[in-house]
């Protein structure tokens, strides 16, 4: 797959909150995108994803304009909703069950490989942020996607689940999935991608390729 992003805008009352931003991203790829707070990577996220419209450019892929969601995508958006009262197992088991392209198996197996007890019933309103996180990973991960957009996805973790959840991030690569992932970390994204996009006031500022992963 290859997505290009050609002069894409983003403007909300006036402000622009993305700026000409003319990128190819493909399959097979990390790509990390690192800057502050507020400097647009999150609202980058949301457009390519469909969940934010730009105000100007275009989004292609494999060569047709993208028109609304992108399809066969894994997203880690500011945090998925997850339904407080059920525990981590029924929430996955729900928001699977729209596409029904994996079983309980399959689900709990997921769980599991993010560091995650899969048979707990615990409901996620006592999960601690971390466990939250995982759990995000795992629906973003459940269902083999194409590709994965993952905004800050080690927020929250101890040592021992970073370790983890990079072994997991670098595998999907090595399966030929692009990858997208927003930090204000460098260290992070060093060690996970193969081109890091500096970002400032809704711009690329930078592009910096990184040595080759094993």
């Amino acid at each position: 797959m290859e997505i290009l992003l050609k002069d894409i805008k983003k403007t909300i009352n006036d402000i622009d909150l993305l700026k000409d931003i003319n990128i190819t991203l493909k399959s097979g790829n990390a790509y990390g995108f690192m800057g502050a707070n507020g400097c647009g990577k999150t609202v980058l996220f949301k457009v390519i994803v469909g969940l934010m419209k730009q105000t100007g450019g275009e989004i292609y892929v494999d060569n047709k304009i993208k028109d609304g969601f992108l399809q066969d995508c894994g997203v880690i958006i500011e945090g998925p909703n997850f339904i407080p009262y059920y525990d981590g197992f029924q929430n996955l088991k729900v928001i699977a069950s729209y596409n029904n392209k994996i079983n309980d198996e399959q689900i709990r197996e997921t769980i599991t490989k993010v560091g995650l007890d899969a048979y707990a019933k615990k409901k996620v309103k006592n999960y601690s942020l971390g466990m939250k996180q995982k759990l995000g990973i795992a629906l973003a991960i459940m269902e083999d996607p194409s590709v994965l957009i993952l905004d800050e996805p080690l927020n929250s973790l101890d040592e021992a689940s970073v370790n983890n959840i990079r072994s997991i991030i670098l595998e999907e690569k090595r399966k030929g999935k692009m990858i997208l992932i927003a930090s204000h970390l460098k260290d992070d994204l060093s060690i996970l991608c193969d081109v890091i996009f500096e970002m400032k006031a809704g711009k690329i500022i930078g592009e910096m390729q990184c040595s080759e992963k094993s």
